[in-house]
């Protein structure tokens, strides 16, 4: 995950709650329309052609009003079976509303996204923003003597310049909707940080030199993954009013 360039979930949904053009195309891009794909819920999901693939904008409109929006970014070290709802995947979009609770997992399809909906036998649990942004502050100064501490840097100097940058960087503000609190904002930005520094570090095979040392490095940074991926989760959840 480059930290900037959130994942498409994130971006679908910041701005699946409100109906825009303008929304769906940062949700796109320039490459192709996405489309769903998936089971059929409600007849949300019925082409016309049979096949059971629409364009997403067509998806969202049949899905509306819709009464939540959350994205979801599991992680195993976070503990993915704790709901006992979401099936292994790394991220997701879970939406209530017309169709019911539906999951958008997004798979790459060329150079566009084809969703598969999948619908939930129980609610997603409240992901409670507050409480994330605690975890995600003490997870950041945990992260930070973490990486100290282990000493990942100290013969890798381009890994302690990428990872400065990380803190200082700043997401795009075109991808942010106008009706995100600024809290809310805050928590993402900071939750993509730091998965930034975490996913740089491990990553980083090179700055492992024995696979005790990997091992450990490993466990100490995965949980705080897990931390800011929720984090960044959280930073999404919308309700209806």
């Amino acid at each position: 995950m480059d930290p900037f360039d959130p994942p498409v979930s994130i971006v679908l949904a910041l701005w699946a709650p409100s109906p825009s053009s303008h929304g769906l195309s940062l949700v796109e891009g320039p490459d192709g329309v996405h489309d769903v794909i998936g089971s059929v819920v409600d007849g949300v999901t019925d082409a016309p052609d049979g096949s059971g693939r629409i364009g997403l904008a067509q998806w969202l409109t049949a899905a509306r009003p819709l009464s939540r929006v959350s994205a979801v970014l599991p992680s195993p070290a976070g503990g993915t079976g704790t709901w006992g709802i979401l099936p292994d995947i790394e991220e997701g979009v879970v939406l209530e509303g017309a169709p019911g609770r539906v999951l958008l997992v997004p798979e790459d399809s060329g150079t566009s996204v084809t969703w598969h909906a999948e619908p939930l036998a129980g609610p997603l649990p409240p992901l409670d923003a507050a409480h994330a942004r605690r975890q995600v502050h003490a997870a950041t100064e945990e992260a930070i003597e973490a990486l100290v501490g282990l000493d990942l840097a100290r013969e890798r100097p381009e890994m302690a310049d990428a990872l400065n940058d990380l803190l200082t960087t700043v997401m795009d503000p075109r991808l942010i909707p106008p009706w995100l609190e600024r809290r809310d904002r805050e928590l993402l930005e900071r939750s993509l940080r730091l998965a930034g520094m975490c996913e740089l570090a491990l990553d980083d095979d090179g700055a492992a030199t024995t696979a005790l040392q990997a091992q450990r490095r490993a466990g100490v940074l995965r949980p705080l993954l897990a931390v800011a991926r929720h984090g960044a989760a959280a930073a999404t959840e919308w309700w209806a009013r």
